[in-house]
């Protein structure tokens, strides 16, 4: 394993490898121009390229808060070797926050609103940008539930599985039209566009294993990889739903949260009508289902059936929060 790790850091990056150690996210290595963390990129050439662009901009517009991805020999931002890619960045320093502490949330509220404010004039190379519009993937999802509700009632008995979809299907059906039609009528489309011409990204994965403590305490972000061309609200819709659920709805440290990112990032109240729909779509329990039906119907592990339900239970919880904003 070591000799194909001296070949990928010789042959693509022109670097000489001493020694590694493995960690949760790659391998790092001791080279001989110092530390570097290799990674099997779990994205594809798309996704990665996009990242590259976003990272590039971000840095160029002053937000060094991260590590950029090093430009192999070939002059790409990743390296294949036998077919897979393979991504070279600086090490990551400090520790991963806990998000035990309200502080741990409004610097993170902080850092997103600078990361966002540093896209501006963000320019993606064609074909990037190129994804389903949000309302699209909405409805296909709820399109998808509907169609396995009905494959459920045709069967001549029901599983665990199948019983967890049907105790869940009508409140959550209800509320992903309800958020649907909010987003529509918040103009969700005219903002994407507008936000695309001046230079947008949504992260996607804002939370603490990508939030990084440094020694003076400041806070360093990772995970880009997974970054797309959506509109700036949606990574503080996902962001305030972490919260929400991981706090048990602290209400305080929520609308705190709402201060610290608008402090920083101006947010137009036309804007600002997108969180309700964005925080009020079950996304994740409809995206389960799918995966859950549609991609593996041969066994349904305790562990998944134990995760889904889970899932739903925090959803229901995201009611209370849609309710709140609502009245709010």
């Amino acid at each position: 394993m070591e000799d194909m790790y001296q070949k990928i850091l010789w042959e693509g990056y022109g670097l000489r490898y001493q020694s590694g150690v493995r960690t949760r996210t790659g391998l790092v290595c001791q080279t001989d121009q110092g530390l570097r963390e290799l990674k099997k990129a779990r994205s594809s050439r798309r996704e990665i390229l996009l990242a590259h662009d976003v990272k590039c901009r971000l840095y160029e517009n002053g937000f060094t808060s991260l590590c950029r991805f090093a430009t192999a020999q070939d002059g790409n931002p990743f390296f294949v070797w036998d077919g897979t890619y393979y991504l070279l960045e600086d090490v990551m320093q400090g520790e991963a926050i806990e998000e035990e502490q309200p502080q741990d949330w409004l610097d993170g509220a902080a850092l997103m609103a600078k990361m966002h404010c540093a896209a501006n004039g963000l320019k993606l190379r064609e074909g990037l940008a190129q994804a389903e519009a949000l309302p699209q993937v909405w409805q296909k999802r709820l399109n998808e539930l509907a169609k396995i509700k009905k494959r459920i009632e045709r069967q001549s008995g029901y599983s665990a599985l199948d019983l967890l979809v049907l105790r869940y299907y009508q409140p959550f059906f209800t509320r992903a039209q309800r958020a649907l039609e909010q987003l529509q009528q918040a103009n969700y489309t005219k903002l994407r566009k507008q936000q695309q011409a001046q230079g947008v990204f949504c992260h996607n994965r804002i939370k603490g294993n990508h939030l990084y403590r440094q020694t003076d305490g400041s806070l360093w972000i990772g995970g880009f990889e997974h970054c797309t061309a959506d509109v700036f609200l949606l990574d503080l819709a996902t962001y305030l739903k972490r919260l929400w659920r991981k706090t048990q709805g602290d209400v305080t440290l929520l609308e705190n949260a709402v201060d610290t990112y608008r402090s920083t990032r101006d947010v137009s109240e036309e804007e600002m009508r997108l969180l309700l729909p964005l925080t009020a779509y079950p996304e994740k329990f409809l995206r389960l289902v799918h995966e859950n039906y549609n991609k593996r119907q041969v066994c349904i592990s305790p562990a998944m059936l134990a995760h889904l339900t889970q899932t739903a239970e925090e959803e229901t919880s995201m009611g209370i929060l849609e309710q709140y904003l609502t009245e709010n």
